[in-house]
């Protein structure tokens, strides 16, 4: 394809004497119009990665991949929402009941003390290089502590700049952000960094408050490593990128958090390498925040229904790759926790 921009007549015959896919007609030019050649088409043509090309030779293949990657981003967006202000909620409620105080400042120097754990004063080392690792351990979470600081601020500087009520109302007044202000303009992902510098004990009551099965948390970071997950799924949702198949994951899942959710709702084999699996995530954590067995049907229902409307529609080699031969057994083992009386 040459450098020259295409109209896109030019991208529709590009589309069938390069790639093999059959276009044509005002209602597919339509189609392509709406969905975009860049952000729609290029997304859409490959299966987690670019070099695993969709055996599509029709446009509505790709079409009914779009559509398919559209409803799940329309039904898990509320749910995903509905997670993350109820997290943010339960995790205020322990660090305000813990130091009496609404204080940044209070639940900075008594509550994100993790670092404190991984101190080498008094501690007798078998080698000095065990010693330097233990030190090095040290100095990176308490960096990670100062960072934690450094970007609150930042928050809330770029905040009042932009004008948001809540940091203008208590900044211009000269007076500090309380912790609930501050969750309000924290991202996800700055959420679950200022619940990883959270000490033990104090992670240990967020766990114990969200019910999380004690036995499978024996670090206490459980939620933490909740948030970091839901984190990629949000932002993907957010952003309108492509959440089919997975490829917005940004790093590997610890498998404490996966044997935990297997054993919170009975569906084993969670990797995380198939939407499926993000399904589970979310009925795991609407679970824990009490979020009714009927909601949780209709999630689960819409999913299966996105789910037989895209196997319909492409390529059973195609469907295999996005939706793994393990799902079934997955919704089965959800749809016999859930389909009981309520």
């Amino acid at each position: 394809m040459s450098n020259q921009p295409k109209t896109i007549n030019g991208l529709m015959k590009y589309l069938r004497d390069t790639k093999g896919l059959n276009i044509s007609g005002s209602s597919q030019k339509q189609k392509l119009m709406n969905i975009g050649y860049y952000h729609g088409y290029k997304g859409y043509r490959y299966i987690d990665k670019p070099a695993n090309r969709a055996p599509f030779t029709q446009f509505e293949e790709l079409i009914a991949v779009y559509d398919f990657d559209m409803q799940l981003k329309a039904l898990f967006y509320p749910y995903v929402m509905q997670i993350e202000t109820a997290l943010k909620n339960y995790v205020l409620e322990v660090i305000v009941e813990s130091v009496q105080s609404d204080s940044f400042s209070d639940v900075y120097s008594k509550l994100l003390d993790n670092y404190k754990c991984y101190s080498t004063t008094g501690t007798k080392y078998r080698t000095l290089q065990d010693r330097k690792r233990a030190e090095d351990k040290f100095k990176k979470e308490l960096q990670r502590r100062l960072d934690l600081r450094n970007r609150i601020y930042g928050v809330q500087a770029n905040a009042f700049k932009n004008d948001n009520k809540i940091a203008h109302h208590f900044l211009s007044k000269d007076k500090p952000l309380p912790i609930w202000g501050i969750f309000e303009l924290l991202s996800l992902g700055e959420f679950g960094h200022f619940v990883s510098c959270l000490n033990k004990h104090c992670r240990k009551r967020i766990s114990t408050k969200l019910r999380i099965q004690q036995s499978d948390d024996t670090n206490s970071m459980m939620t933490q490593r909740l948030i970091y997950t839901t984190k990629d799924l949000r932002n993907a949702i957010a952003h309108n990128d492509v959440v089919f198949d997975t490829r917005f994951k940004t790093g590997s899942i610890d498998k404490q958090m996966s044997n935990a959710i297997s054993n919170a709702v009975n569906v084993s084999g969670i990797t995380f390498d198939t939407i499926t699996d993000y399904l589970v995530l979310l009925i795991y954590q609407l679970k824990l925040i009490g979020i009714s067995k009927t909601e949780l049907r209709k999630l689960i229902s819409g999913f299966s229904e996105a789910q037989e409307r895209l196997r319909s529609a492409i390529p059973t080699s195609a469907y295999s790759q996005i939706i793994h031969t393990d799902n079934n057994h997955k919704i089965q083992a959800l749809k016999a926790l859930y389909w009981k009386i309520a």
